[in-house]
């Protein structure tokens, strides 16, 4: 495989999918809106078997919620994330048979995503109902050089006539069914009704609009200047239209541009549509698809420079790598209202809500080589502490804040507290994500002016939750109740051990930061009401903090009863019953040892001082062996901690179990979205994995160990300002500083030190 076919996805290469989920492997997106791949011609249309639209990062409306016993503080609404008009959508008249009044036949020909530029080109053959036939290319991509803009070129050719084809640009439709598939309550998405009005303008531009959160936004359609359409009305709605002469052999092309706005209250609309429906015309005239694309693509160019993980020795696998890596890209907000979806931008699944996955598994890729970005990810959290506080107070929590379990808005949007609202280690996950941002960067700035105040205020949420257990079998220690931990076939237990070590961190690290910033910017603890006697509580707390631990099978116990219940059978359960939360009620699962996910070996990964080798090894064969992995969330933690225990075979067989999820479909609802969180921990298994990568001593050290397969693994980071290239193979360790100043850092915990002048070069021992 050469080195632009490493960042090509053919659809000639794949396993065969079915439409919805090619229209999810070739979404594409710029954190602001994703726009599935779907058939262009198809609309609202249920002639054919897609599922296409756009997907506004934050853009969503409620849907209440129905309970039969609706109890105090329930979740009142849920937050859905909209499906907008397809913005590739386009009608061909032949004939006079128009294409979306007369189902025209659309076979696909062909799709490829180059990631190096962030262009698909897509190919269908035509036929309208006189058996005239035409091909049909397309060029799109979203512009990551001006968020707001997805572009799209057609290309038309015949291919058995000659004579005339007419084009029309027009979004006529707004309320888009959405199949769900089936009875998954993961894809489940209610139906709502939209508002669509056009706005005068020299340019076809349409307001839409919410009813019931009362968000708006306008999206705005520019024919450019590669082939000019004047605005014409038909049907009474304001479109680009042109009639071309087609020969056979010969080919006609026209672009478009879309502008899509953030979202904005709707009573703000006066104020902005004009203003944007200007500018934009203004921005976007005169324009070719050429010069927009080069734009963008010197943005995704960056992107790669920073980002690219280049493994050598499995061409397909350095293939699926870096479509993950793109997707993670595509995926992330940039504005710091925003998140990163559990399915991205890429479809309904979840209903567009943000979870800890963004902060445990996604964030890390962005703090490590896209810093900025992980900032603002950060700061959207920041921007949610109203209604974390509120939320808190709502559930007799009088200190600290309660962050959502799902949301888009800042509000829980969970309707199952069981297994949503009692996570509430959301918050001390947030606060790791923070602290590793500042570990990792040396942000100072962002600690005093956004991390400080959510680390301290997730930390008091603790004190207020847990409490001083007076029982023998807890006396004197610091426990927390009734909560669920990572594994949500468990649920509601005392002194989840994932929740409590997450905990202790939390209100560690506030001491840490407390100290901190007594000496360099004391107003702050002012601010926030910060005590030395508050300090001293959270020091106290962190100390004695409970953690449940089987004596008798030297195992971190998941909680406080967990060791005691039957074990699953896991072996004798068919396999078409899993995963098991679709076939069993939740009490019947709650009632044995089984794991959805991940759970207490959680903290072995984010904790590796915590245990010895062979605390691990009796960790991980305990928990491995009660895990289903019904979640896309738990391999990778697994193959990390194999990764540690030298277990190559392991390691390896999970990663691989990981890496190509999508492009496989191996979960089978890749038409629903995107497993974001998954195509983080491809990353974390390759750099906390089989690089070894860990933070230490106020730097970080290597402890490489590639698979035998592999010949070489190279990538950067950002560490502090400096950017490092770090090439391992299986012989050496090699290190070159790419910017900033000289850096002492670990290899297998030995010290070097890297300069601009200098290469590291550290030879590793083989067997």
């Amino acid at each position: 495989m050469d080195t632009n076919d490493a960042f090509q996805i053919h659809l000639q290469k794949l396993p065969r999918q079915d439409e919805r989920a090619i229209e999810t492997i070739y979404t594409l997106g710029n954190g602001h809106f994703g726009v599935r791949a779907s058939n262009p011609l198809q609309g609202k249309s249920s002639h054919y078997k897609g599922q296409p639209g756009m997907f506004v990062n934050g853009f969503y409306d409620l849907t209440e919620l129905s309970y039969g016993e609706n109890y105090s503080y329930y979740a009142q609404n849920s937050q859905t994330i909209c499906q907008l008009p397809d913005p590739r959508y386009i009608i061909f008249e032949l004939d006079g048979k128009r294409s979306d009044e007369t189902p025209f036949d659309v076979k696909l020909v062909d799709k490829n995503l180059d990631m190096r530029t962030g262009v698909l080109l897509e190919i269908f053959d035509i036929k309208s109902p006189t058996n005239k036939q035409f091909r049909l290319t397309l060029q799109s991509f979203a512009s990551h050089a001006d968020k707001h803009v997805f572009v799209v070129k057609y290309s038309v050719s015949a291919l058995n006539f000659t004579g005339a084809l007419t084009v029309i640009k027009q979004a006529n439709y707004i309320d888009q069914p959405i199949q769900n598939t089936g009875d998954d309550m993961r894809a489940a998405q209610p139906n709502m009704a939209l508002d669509r009005t056009f706005i005068k303008s020299k340019i076809p531009t349409m307001l839409i609009s919410t009813r019931k959160s009362q968000l708006a936004l306008i999206v705005g359609q520019q024919a450019l200047s590669d082939n000019p359409m004047q605005v014409a009305v038909i049907d009474d709605l304001p479109c680009h239209s042109k009639t071309f002469d087609l020969t056979q052999g010969l080919t006609q092309s026209f672009s478009f541009a879309y502008a899509v706005s953030y979202p904005h209250p709707l009573l703000q609309t006066t104020l902005v549509e004009s203003e944007f429906a200007e500018t934009t015309e203004k921005q976007l005239a005169n324009k070719s698809f050429k010069d927009l694309l080069t734009a963008s693509t010197a943005k995704v160019d960056q992107f790669w420079q920073n980002s690219d993980v280049d493994l050598q020795g499995d061409a397909t696998l350095a293939q699926g790598i870096r479509f993950n890596l793109f997707h993670l890209y595509q995926a992330a907000g940039t504005d710091g209202q925003t998140s990163i979806a559990a399915k991205g931008l890429t479809g309904p699944g979840y209903e567009g809500h943000y979870f800890w996955d963004a902060e445990m598994f996604m964030l890390p890729f962005f703090i490590y080589t896209q810093p900025e970005m992980a900032k603002q990810l950060l700061i959207y959290r920041f921007n949610k502490l109203p209604q974390a506080q509120q939320r808190a107070r709502e559930m007799a929590v009088q200190s600290g804040v309660m962050f959502p379990w799902r949301t888009i808005n800042g509000e829980e949007a969970s309707s199952y507290f069981p297994a949503g609202t009692a996570q509430v280690h959301i918050n001390a996950d947030i606060a790791y994500a923070v602290d590793t941002y500042v570990r990792v960067t040396g942000d100072m700035d962002f600690l005093t002016n956004y991390g400080y105040e959510m680390i301290v205020k997730t930390a008091r949420f603790w004190l207020s939750y847990g409490h001083w257990a007076t029982d023998s079998a807890h006396a004197g220690k610091f426990v927390i109740d009734d909560v669920t931990g990572p594994d949500e076939y468990t649920a509601m237990v005392n002194n989840n051990y994932y929740t409590n070590r997450m905990a202790q961190n939390n209100l560690s690290i506030a001491v840490k930061y407390s100290k901190l910033l007594q000496h360099n910017h004391p107003e702050k603890l002012v601010a926030l009401d910060v005590t030395q006697d508050e300090i001293d509580h959270f020091d106290y707390a962190a100390d004695e903090m409970y953690l449940p631990f089987d004596r008798t099978l030297k195992i971190k116990m998941q909680d406080d009863v967990s060791t005691s219940k039957p074990v699953w059978p896991i072996d004798t359960t068919p396999r078409n019953q899993f995963p098991l939360l679709l076939h069993f009620h939740p009490l019947t699962i709650y009632h044995y040892q089984v794991n959805k996910q991940a759970d207490t070996v959680m903290t072995d990964f984010l904790f590796p001082k915590d245990q010895d080798a062979e605390q691990l090894q009796r960790d991980f064969s305990y928990y491995e062996a009660i895990t289903v992995h019904d979640s896309s969330l738990s391999r990778a933690i697994f193959g990390i901690l194999a990764h540690r225990l030298h277990r190559a075979s392991d390691a390896y067989r999970y990663f691989m179990e990981t890496v190509m999820m999508d492009l496989t479909n191996s979960q089978g609802n890749t038409a629903d979205g995107v497993h974001a969180a998954n195509m983080g921990s491809t990353w974390l298994s390759l750099i906390y994995g089989f690089a070894g990568l860990g933070l230490e001593k106020q730097t970080f050290n290597l402890s490489p160990e590639l698979p035998e397969a592999w010949t070489s693994l190279r990538f950067r980071i950002n560490f502090h300002g400096r950017n490092l290239e770090i090439t391992i193979t299986q012989s050496a360790v090699s290190v070159k500083l790419m910017a900033g100043r000289a850096l002492k850092f670990y290899v297998h915990h030995q010290e070097v030190e890297v300069t601009k002048k200098s290469l590291v070069n550290v030879f590793l021992k083989t067997n």
